[in-house]
């Protein structure tokens, strides 16, 4: 069976939903704060930090992921790191692709899909064409 840390919020709405007196839930939820089994900022860094690993989704999509959860942290992409995110995976759609090099709306929308700013994905575009024309 696979486990997955889970948000203070995720463990509350199902103890919820299968019945539970909100007054327990609360009992429960700080014994596990006490003993250290339910940590929703450490578990927000730590899932910031896979995601920005990946190096396929933006600040945006991360932090929706968070909220979705109901986690939420500080830390925050660069604009670098979101230009680099925005050109690798451009230049490896483009490979799948060719026809993003001409159809830059598509191109835009995958990428603002993929929760980067609007400026990296601008800034991906022109430096994947300008790349790709130089040959």
């Amino acid at each position: 069976m696979n486990y997955r840390p889970q948000s203070e919020y995720e463990l509350r709405t199902k103890l919820a939903r299968k019945g539970y007196d909100p007054d327990e839930i609360g009992k429960v939820m700080d014994k596990l704060r006490h003993y250290g089994y339910l940590n929703d900022s450490e578990l927000a860094d730590d899932l910031f930090v896979s995601f920005r690993n990946r190096k396929c989704y933006g600040d945006t999509y991360i932090h929706q992921k968070l909220k979705s959860r109901g986690l939420h942290t500080n830390k925050h992409l660069t604009a670098e790191e979101e230009i680099d995110i925005a050109v690798s995976l451009l230049e490896e759609k483009v490979r799948i692709k060719p026809e993003l090099l001409i159809n830059y709306r598509k191109a835009a929308a995958f990428l603002l899909r993929r929760g980067l700013s609007q400026s990296a994905v601008m800034t991906a575009l022109r430096e994947v064409r300008t790349f790709e024309y130089e040959d």
